[in-house]
């Protein structure tokens, strides 16, 4: 998974905090932990990122590879049809010599055996089916290559925020149904004294429980969904008053869909987090595909902030 998704998963507001740079890519330990994996590299390298998205592990190895002279084969694949050299600003020049190859999944790797001398994913090989993952970068890797990755830790900052945001989706898409009031009030065909009322009476319902909801998510670190949600209403209601009523129940409909996308989203990204009993099963999936070595850490960012695993595999 890319920088972008789990830094902020939707414009709706279900926002997960993640550590970046001034240019969009890992700083911090978390580079320093790509820093040092490269630093082992000769100056004939060639390098495979998976799961690569905005393509920030492969900018790093570039990078790296600069500050030494070297010249690198560097690749990254991606299932989405990702674009780095199009959707990163100045990218083309930033990412001259790099070959992306979106719409590949790392379960079967477009690559002949024994083809690279490193392989890397950050937040990506959680999100694979591990074991047959970990068969094509065994293959791929030439004999004496290594593998590193960072795996989301289920004990994390972003997964402490993650589930964060998902409760105040819960809240406002299932146990207050805001949307679902609001969308029933603006569409409103046949307007009775006794309707309205009701209608407006289930919304102001919903949003005052939203509204006594925001100080316990702001302690608990979160309340920009609630407050998203809440701005939304407003606008949406501002707007009844100058567009057809079913225009404006479109705009609903498209709030609420936004939100239920990104709640999926949300939802995946805490599914495929690692406890430590996966990260037991994942280095025995990794022994199994041939690898020796195996080693993980806890991964810190900005001083103690756990932010995931440090899982570094070799080939023998």
């Amino acid at each position: 998974m890319s920088l972008d998704q789990w830094e902020t998963f939707h414009r709706s507001g279900a926002i997960v905090t993640g550590p970046a740079g001034p240019d969009g890519g890992y700083d911090l330990e978390l580079r320093a932990a790509w820093v040092e994996f490269f630093s082992t590299l000769g100056p004939t390298a060639s390098v495979l990122d998976i799961g690569t998205g905005n393509g920030a592990v492969p900018l790093i190895a570039r990078q790296a590879a600069q500050a030494q002279g070297y010249a690198w084969d560097i690749h990254g694949i991606d299932l989405a049809r990702i674009d780095p050299v199009r959707d990163v600003a100045d990218g083309a020049r930033r990412f001259e010599g790099i070959g992306f190859h979106p719409g590949v999944a790392a379960e079967k790797l477009p690559f002949e055996d024994a083809r690279f001398d490193a392989v890397t994913g950050h937040y990506a090989l959680e999100f694979t089916r591990t074991p047959e993952a970990l068969a094509e970068i065994f293959r791929v890797l030439k004999p004496g290559g290594d593998a590193q990755f960072i795996v989301h830790h289920a004990d994390s900052v972003l997964i402490r925020s993650a589930r964060q945001s998902l409760a105040e989706c819960d809240l406002v898409l299932k146990e207050t149904k805001l949307y679902r009031r609001l969308h029933a009030l603006v569409t409103m065909e046949q307007v009775t004294p006794g309707s309205t009322e009701h209608a407006t009476n289930e919304l102001r319902a919903a949003i005052q429980a939203v509204k006594q909801a925001i100080p316990q998510a702001r302690h608990a670190g979160g309340g920009r969904v609630l407050d998203v949600a809440l701005d939304a209403v407003q606008k949406l209601l501002n707007a009844r008053k100058q567009a057809p009523a079913a225009t404006v129940g479109l705009e609903v409909d498209r709030a609420e869909a936004d939100l239920r996308a990104s709640a999926r989203r949300l939802n995946d990204l805490v599914e495929h987090a690692c406890p430590e009993a996966r990260m037991d099963a994942l280095q025995a999936e990794a022994a199994a595909a041939g690898f020796t070595l195996i080693e993980r850490l806890p991964q810190y960012h900005a001083g103690n902030n756990l932010v995931g695993w440090q899982l570094l595999l070799h080939r023998p």
